[in-house]
């Protein structure tokens, strides 16, 4: 049983996808993941869980609240925890959640090929002027990718400077912020949802002032950007051409 959105798109991509018994809401990649019955969101009822019988609950470090992964181990359930905190965090959750479920090989084999991107990413992108640029997750308030995140990550890896570096976590930016923050680029997430709620901030709200008026717009897959798992290094690549288009003119 998987708890969150990313821990299913992991167990799939390992080739255990057949082993997941339900999964939390909006847990729809790959299309599979649809058909599997449902236990809520992040905060999961924990009766509910315990009912079904789990094998192995896959949990959330940084997202399934810690009262709900303490309830399932005092009932008795095994609980995997991990964290999705960094992109390294994410690929030694590949590999953790690979173990536990019999696919240790095929977790390593796609750990070193998501590695390998990574890599021919930062060398790409190495040397090239770095654009200050905000990664924002939401626009009212405008919440910004800050330091110790795995958007910070790939915001920085992908050849950007992130502004937000300065604060931790996922901090709300002031009007004063965005008012005079030097921004060259802003990267936003993009859905059916998330795009008219950027745009209307964009024309009247929080981001129609100071720099973010004439900052090149970059939007990236919300999906692939939110989620700390294997399609985050999608929007890695992606993110790093959107920002570098040159690096990938030439031949490698």
């Amino acid at each position: 049983m998987a708890l969150a959105p990313n821990l299913t798109e992991i167990a799939f991509a390992v080739g255990a996808g057949d082993r997941l018994i339900a999964v939390s809401d909006f847990s729809d990649f790959p299309p599979e993941a649809r058909k599997l019955p449902r236990v809520g969101g992040l905060d999961a009822s924990a009766e509910a869980i315990v009912a079904l019988h789990p094998d192995l609950v896959l949990a959330s470090r940084d997202g399934n609240p810690r009262g709900a992964v303490q309830a399932l181990e005092a009932a008795g359930v095994p609980v995997l925890a991990v964290s999705g905190e960094s992109l390294d965090a994410v690929l030694a959750g590949i590999r953790q959640i690979g173990e536990r479920l019999g696919k240790g090989d095929e977790a390593r084999r796609l750990a070193e090929e998501l590695s390998r991107r990574r890599q021919e990413v930062r060398r790409r992108v190495a040397g090239r002027p770095r654009p200050a640029a905000l990664l924002l997750v939401w626009p009212d308030p405008p919440q910004a990718a800050g330091a110790g995140t795995f958007l910070s990550d790939v915001l920085e890896e992908a050849g950007a400077r992130n502004l937000a570096a300065g604060r931790g976590g996922w901090p709300v930016l002031s009007a004063e912020f965005l008012a005079t923050a030097p921004v060259d680029v802003l990267v936003l997430p993009d859905s059916p949802d998330a795009r008219p709620v950027f745009e209307k901030s964009r024309a009247s709200g929080a981001l129609s002032r100071g720099a973010a008026v004439t900052a090149r717009v970059l939007r990236v897959p919300d999906d692939e950007l939110s989620r700390p798992g294997p399609r985050v290094f999608d929007a890695l690549e992606a993110l790093a051409r959107g920002l570098h288009p040159e690096a990938w003119e030439k031949a490698p």
